[in-house]
């Protein structure tokens, strides 16, 4: 199986990404993360790209909200501080769990930092399983 380059960045954004006006497929060939957009117009070229070469072309998925779920309770089994730790929790009632996670650790920037890096490597993590998968052994970069 040859190596895929694939910007990091990029699909991790894929698959962040709940917007369901916005699609993401990866480019088996050259690695990138392409987005369809229902609404652009402009986008209908690459739609029929990627209809027409449906082999080239990898659906990305977005990220569930249960996995949402794990990743948030895993970070905050990591928490050490007391305060942080009591308060995290409310942040589970929130509509927007991750605004609220961000929002609480406002106020110690080296847990935001570390939950920013935590939940990249827990999706690009996930990311790497699927392109496994589907026969696709990625090199990040």
């Amino acid at each position: 199986m040859d190596k895929l380059r694939v910007a990091a960045k990029d699909i991790i954004f894929a698959w962040l990404d709940d917007s369901q006006d916005n699609s993401y497929y990866l480019d088996k060939i050259e690695g990138e993360t392409r987005m369809v957009n229902r609404n652009l117009l402009e986008l209908r070229d690459l739609t029929d790209d990627i209809e027409r070469n449906s082999a080239r072309f990898l659906y990305v998925p977005k990220l569930t909200k249960e996995d949402l779920i794990e990743d948030l309770n895993a970070f905050l089994e990591t928490v050490e501080r007391p305060d942080l730790k009591n308060i995290l929790p409310i942040a589970f009632e929130s509509p927007h769990k991750v605004s609220a996670f961000r929002k609480i650790l406002e106020k110690a920037p080296d847990e935001l930092q570390r939950f920013d890096e935590f939940r990249e490597k827990q999706i690009l993590a996930r990311v790497e399983k699927w392109l496994h998968a589907n026969g696709i052994e990625p090199a990040f970069k």
